[in-house]
């Protein structure tokens, strides 16, 4: 409650600020989730939208779109994401993020469609050069792989996302730690088990320390590491069996 206050004042102060602040954590540094993402985004397209600034407005609109998301409302997400990226290049990061998400939403139940519509973007993705669109690709790449039983492949990608996301984005951003706990299952799923423990030990320890031991994404790390049989938190969680 205390940052929702504080926010339109920060915002004020440093003028035209780094707009991610919008849709993460002064402090930790993550994104939202839930209600306060939602909030937070319709916040931030309220003051942004008759600001002369086209660039922040596009971006708050994405940012209501990435929230809709949320509530499984993906056709509505769809056109926002077409409008808050019209005009832009056809390699633009924005749009392929879009189109990667929209790869996705349309095609998550069957592995086969997805890989074509990747597959159909890497010419672009590679073009592109952005470290985040790259990370975010490999990633979605690997899990789809993995899915349709090509951990060799999937082993590749999953590696590549780790580093880009890593290198580029933040040892300690969300992309990450997704991109290493699929680095994870893949290892895992090419019976390299004791490496998959490791990796998975590795993330949880630091998701307990960045976003606490109570955060969604370090209770899905410490359940998947909890069913391949390793140790939890230093212990402080017993091993799902």
């Amino acid at each position: 409650l205390a940052e929702m206050a504080a926010r339109d004042e920060w915002m004020t102060i440093e003028g035209r600020a780094d707009v991610s602040r919008w849709g993460n954590c002064c402090l930790c540094r993550q994104m939202f989730s839930g209600a306060l993402a939602i909030h937070m985004a319709r916040r931030w397209w309220r003051r942004s939208r008759d600001a002369p600034d086209s660039d922040e407005k596009r971006q708050a609109l994405g940012c209501v779109g990435s929230t809709l998301r949320l509530r499984d409302e993906f056709e509505a997400a769809e056109r926002l994401d077409e409008e808050s990226t019209r005009g832009l290049a056809n390699d633009d990061p924005d749009v392929l993020l879009n189109e990667i998400t929209r790869a996705y939403n349309r095609n998550r139940q069957n592995p086969a469609a997805l890989f074509e519509a990747l597959h159909g973007l890497r010419a672009r993705v590679a073009r592109c050069g952005h470290g985040g669109v790259r990370a975010t690709h490999a990633h979605a790449l690997a899990y789809t792989l993995r899915d349709l039983g090509r951990p060799q492949e999937a082993l590749a990608c999953a590696a590549e996302s780790v580093e880009l996301a890593t290198s580029d984005v933040g040892a300690e951003s969300p992309l990450a730690f997704i991109s290493a706990v699929e680095f994870a299952r893949v290892l895992a799923s090419v019976g390299r088990v004791q490496e998959a423990r490791a990796e998975l030990s590795r993330v949880l320890a630091t998701q307990t320390r960045v976003l606490g031991a109570d955060h969604d994404s370090t209770r899905e790390t410490r359940i998947i590491l909890g069913h391949l049989g390793g140790p939890t938190a230093d212990g402080l969680f017993p091993s799902v069996t």
